[in-house]
């Protein structure tokens, strides 16, 4: 009886230890969210604006930790290059899709830096609805924002997040 006791107050004692190393040891990657512009102008918005406060937000909600205002491990870029129109075929639907360019600079690890295009897209009725509207365009700056947190935290292999 008192083997088991003594080898629960170890088990504990155990992770306790290694839950104390984690928290105390492991160094996180601080995020600075850089420079976010457009080379093409959205009607009435500025998308990157948006986006930008759009990721920052969706950081400090998931990982509030790693984000730094300057000096971050890494520096997060984006130009928004493009976006275009497209009507569908028998439906009285239209599809805008926009083109941005992410750039991830890490400092500590250049050799996990990357650049990517990412293509946002979203479906609307041209009938009810301005191709430019706040919904619209929220609708695209959230799918860019979730795609680009996914690619930073869960698309790298061998990452310290």
């Amino acid at each position: 009886m008192a083997y088991k006791k003594i080898f629960f107050v170890f088990i504990f004692i155990f992770f306790m230890i290694m839950s104390c190393y984690h928290s105390f040891f492991d160094k996180k990657k601080t995020i600075e969210i850089g420079e976010i512009s457009e080379e093409v102008n959205i009607p009435r918005r500025s998308i990157s604006f948006d986006f930008k406060k759009s990721i920052e937000d969706y950081i400090m909600k998931h990982h509030p930790s790693n984000l730094v205002l300057k000096n971050g491990d890494v520096v997060l870029k984006c130009v928004f290059l493009n976006y275009a129109i497209i009507p569908l075929e028998d439906f009285p639907l239209k599809k805008i899709k926009v083109t941005a360019k992410v750039s991830y600079i890490d400092h500590s690890e250049p050799e996990k830096s990357w650049e990517k295009s990412f293509v946002i897209s979203d479906v609307f009725s041209k009938e009810k609805t301005n191709v430019f509207s706040k919904e619209i365009v929220d609708k695209i700056i959230e799918k860019l924002t979730i795609q680009v947190y996914h690619k930073i935290f869960y698309g790298l292999v061998d990452n310290n997040w």
